[in-house]
């Protein structure tokens, strides 16, 4: 007998916007622990591929819904703040919460990419969110993942040291002529000469939205989010990621939650696992596309890493505590 998840759209408001998604539960009676997923940079959101049927199948009911702009919801992704994000994740957890067949108060986050970052600032903010798991999350400063990434990025696509530093000079000019009040428009249009070069769409900003937006959200810090975090908290990582500083982040996330006390956490780097925490499955040297291996298939162990972690700190009953027999 084939399993079959049960999926519906759910929508909610935020800030004006109509955000969409897809509301995806077991087949069995409720109420079911949820996730609510946290969508990385860039559009999108809705499609997290087998994700939400694996964890139907496991007794999560889980939101994924495409974010601002995107898909089937209204507004715009860029123009939003990280505190605008997690504002807009909070409303999407009510939205879940609100549901009877879903226990209001065992309700995890999963942020990949950007969206770790936006995970722990909801959850900062939401006490009642149960848990948190994020993918590739950064520990370090947006504007510091930032210029790792390009480095690291170019450099393995095969582009020169001047091609680099040419590219990390003008991801700078871009957040410091904006940031000091300069129109998006004329920041992309002084760089015209440069459109053409063959690194350049590997910039955070290659049109004046998305100058304007990596200006914006440049000087968050993650920081101050971890400290206030009280929820228990998975970060995963790849140890291969080009895009995300992975020693730096996990000594700032462990050096924080340390310093805060923080008393449920844990901190998994895979080996020779990239970005996505996916192994090379190719013949001879790596090859990377995008700051990822291609072909590539998912680490071994890591599905069922957070399937597990995540059953074994939400409560499976209404009024059962975590820990409790």
């Amino acid at each position: 007998m084939l399993f079959e998840p049960v999926a519906a759209e759910l929508s909610f408001g935020n800030a004006g916007n109509d955000l969409v998604g897809d509301f995806v539960r077991p087949p069995w009676p409720g109420p079911y622990p949820a996730v609510v997923f946290v969508e990385g940079s860039g559009p999108g959101g809705r499609n997290q591929g087998s994700w939400q049927t694996r964890l139907a199948a496991a007794g999560f009911a889980s939101l994924a819904y495409d974010k601002p702009g995107s898909g089937a919801s209204t507004g715009d992704w860029t123009r939003q703040t990280m505190a605008d994000r997690a504002e807009e994740t909070v409303a999407a957890v009510q939205a879940v919460r609100s549901r009877e067949d879903v226990l209001s108060d065992a309700i995890a986050l999963v942020g990949g990419s950007q969206g770790g970052w936006v995970a722990h600032l909801a959850a900062s903010a939401d006490a009642r969110i149960a848990a948190v798991v994020t993918v590739s999350g950064p520990g370090v400063s947006v504007r510091a993942q930032e210029e790792y990434r390009l480095r690291r990025q170019l450099a393995a696509e095969g582009f020169s040291s001047a091609d680099i530093q040419q590219a990390v000079a003008l991801q700078r000019d871009q957040v410091q002529r904006v940031q000091s009040g300069d129109d998006p428009a004329r920041v992309h249009a002084a760089q015209t000469r440069w459109h053409a070069a063959p690194w350049y769409p590997l910039l955070a900003g290659t049109t004046p939205q998305s100058i304007a937006f990596i200006a914006g959200i440049a000087d968050y810090d993650p920081a101050s989010a971890l400290a206030a975090l009280r929820c228990p908290l998975l970060a995963i990582f790849g140890a291969d990621d080009l895009l995300v500083p992975v020693a730096a982040s996990v000594r700032a996330i462990s050096s924080t939650l340390k310093d805060a006390r923080h008393a449920d956490h844990a901190i998994v780097v895979f080996p020779h696992a990239d970005h996505n925490i996916r192994v090379y499955t190719g013949t001879g040297a790596a090859r990377v596309s995008q700051g990822h291996y291609t072909p590539a298939e998912r680490a071994p162990g890591f599905d069922e890493l957070i399937v597990t972690w995540l059953q074994r700190r939400l409560p499976l009953e209404p009024g059962l505590l975590v820990g409790q027999s």
